[in-house]
């Protein structure tokens, strides 16, 4: 662990005044407020905070990087947190929130996830509320009432909220204590892609007056980091970054040349591993013919973004109960899921940055038993990453060609993004960016239902330059961090040591982690490692050899059931040094290989 960062900021010295001690939906009944047993102590940097902690959260002691960060919030100063998922990093904004005298807002990437936080604060007796999109319009206004009556320590809301400008001037109402974005890799990640309302965190951070401004996610590079501190406009932040080694998962990436050799290593993992896992694809269309095809020998669940909410619910549903073998999904699904005995993750494709494959193999063996982590890597898929990347950010032609059809736009009248996306002959995604671009210039204004109104006479007049132009260095960030997801499937190197060097953490040049593939089978630098057994679990994963028995030395002609025919260049224990064309030199256990008579 390590601790770096400033802990400057005023000194924050109030009382906390009585809270209702019952989480409520919208639409309940309001709660008897109790008598605390205990008075609360103030929000005070340097009070003691282990009575507190034991009285409403049951816990004797703090973790690694609560503490230091609870007292640098209390303090005043804004903090980022990168602590693993299941290190405790809701605790850090949630004591503050009863410690300090007005509400503290979270901003949650996901529904769920809010659901999940505020039905453990219903346990602890928190009043916690959220306001979301799939409440109904009641349940919306009485939460809104609520809040503006000042009820609520913690209020949970997405990004996308803070369009409503009714419920913006309900916060404005209230003294705001704690700004919580949770998931903050979200910032980056997706800020500047789909999800760009993340952009203007920062800016709303300040017309509430400017609380401490909180930033908590499981992983981030140092790149990332700087990007998030950047979007939040955070001050000097506090910042503890823990520790990423999980020396329980075993990290592997299996080779594969086509569909088929693909399919052949996911039906080993399903057939042999024990317990639940989850089946990473990049497309719904792979989604759904994997799960159809794989589903008629195993129990599987579909989860993806173009399944209605129903379908969804239900497929996590049967994921969180044990009742499937694994859940075949896109990256929407897993942020924030809380099931700690998760197995295995599979990859079927690789993702486009070593954020995304860590947040997502993270996942697994939170419990710390052992657990499995599996690339099936194909060099093709390469092509299925840069397409994504080659739609995420608009260019200079795309924001120009928007603008004139904002600029076409009586002053008066408010037109719908998709309208405004087909006329200008730009992605939706894209023509969504931009007009953020141009709300942040006072240009346009959103309204509720997607929804734009131009306010300026000319749009165009604003000065995107600048914004464009760190898209394109985006662009060429990303075609970076895609060739860093591929070095780390081709290395031959120790796979932990490569996560630890990306994301900052630098060891000795002899170190290696021991349950990665590499580590327990080396192999000759440059190549991708050979499909073999982990150490975690040998036995249950196990291919079946099909070598014919004989014994080898150099010189012999060989055929692997992935890498085709090669020259057996030196034996070495139960290994051979193999030259296969088309694939470079590497290192194979003995049985899986056949000779060539």
């Amino acid at each position: 662990m390590r601790t770096r960062g400033a802990w400057g900021g005023r000194r924050v010295a109030r009382c906390l005044p009585p809270w209702t001690a019952v989480h409520r939906s919208a639409g309940s009944t309001p709660a008897p407020r109790p008598e605390l047993p205990t008075p609360a102590p103030t929000a005070d940097a340097n009070a003691n905070l282990l009575p507190f902690l034991h009285e409403h959260f049951s816990l004797d002691g703090f973790r690694a990087g609560q503490e230091e960060t609870i007292r640098a919030v209390l303090g005043g100063s804004d903090a980022l947190v990168v602590l693993p998922t299941g290190a405790g990093k809701s605790l850090i904004y949630q004591l503050p929130a009863l410690l300090l005298p007005g509400l503290t807002v979270v901003v949650s990437p996901l529904i769920a996830l809010m659901k999940d936080q505020t039905d453990k604060l219903d346990e602890l007796g928190v009043d916690a509320w959220t306001i979301n999109s799939a409440q109904s319009a009641r349940e919306q206004r009485e939460a809104e009432q609520a809040v503006m009556g000042g009820e609520g320590k913690i209020l949970y809301v997405t990004p996308e909220r803070f369009r409503d400008r009714d419920f913006f001037e309900v916060l404005l109402d209230r003294e705001v204590s704690l700004f919580v974005v949770d998931e903050a890799h979200c910032v980056s990640q997706w800020g500047h892609d789909f999800r760009p309302d993340y952009m203007m965190l920062g800016g709303i951070a300040e017309r509430l007056g400017r609380p401490p401004v909180l930033a908590l996610t499981a992983t981030a590079s140092p790149q990332v980091r700087d990007d998030v501190t950047h979007q939040l406009r955070m001050r000097d932040p506090f910042t503890w970054v823990g520790e990423l080694i999980r020396p329980n998962l075993f990290l592997e990436v299996q080779p594969t040349v086509n569909e088929s050799q693909k399919d052949a290593a996911l039906e080993q993992v399903l057939r042999k591993a024990e317990g639940t896992g989850i089946v990473y694809v990049a497309t719904v269309k792979e989604a759904e013919r994997i799960h159809q095809e794989f589903g008629r020998r195993h129990r599987l669940a579909l989860y993806h973004g173009k399944l209605g909410a129903k379908e969804r619910h239900e497929a996590q549903d049967r994921f969180m109960a044990g009742e499937v073998k694994a859940v075949v999904a896109t990256n929407a699904f897993g942020l924030g899921i809380d099931k700690p005995d998760i197995r295995f993750i599979v990859h079927y494709h690789f993702p486009g940055s070593m954020e995304s494959y860590y947040q997502e193999a993270a996942r697994a063996g939170r419990d710390g038993e052992p657990s499995r982590c599996v690339v099936l890597y194909r060099e093709e898929d390469r092509g299925v990453q840069g397409y994504f990347l080659g739609g995420k950010y608009p260019d200079l032609d795309e924001a120009i060609a928007t603008a004139r059809i904002v600029n076409r736009m009586p002053l008066t009248e408010k037109r719908p993004l998709d309208e405004i996306a087909d006329m200008a002959e730009v992605p939706r995604r894209k023509a969504r960016i931009v007009l953020t671009l141009l709300k942040r210039h006072g240009m346009v204004r959103e309204h509720r239902g997607g929804l734009w109104e131009r306010l300026a006479p000319d749009v165009a007049a604003a000065d995107l330059s600048r914004e464009l132009q760190d898209y394109e260095t985006r662009r060429t960030q990303d075609r970076v961090k895609l060739e860093e997801m591929v070095r780390y499937c081709r290395t031959a190197r120790c796979r932990t040591r490569l996560i630890l060097a990306y994301f900052g953490e630098e060891h000795d040049e002899a170190w290696t982690c021991g349950h990665c593939d590499n580590c327990v089978a080396p192999r000759v630098e440059g190549m991708t490692a050979a499909a073999e057994a982990p150490a975690i679990a040998a036995e249950s994963f196990a291919p079946v050899p099909s070598a014919d028995g004989d014994a080898l030395s150099a010189g012999d002609e060989v055929a692997h059931g992935t890498f085709g025919e090669g020259l057996v260049l030196a034996v070495v224990g139960d290994k051979a040094e193999v030259d296969f064309e088309g694939h470079g030199t590497r290192m194979i256990r003995l049985d899986f290989l056949s000779r060539i008579e």
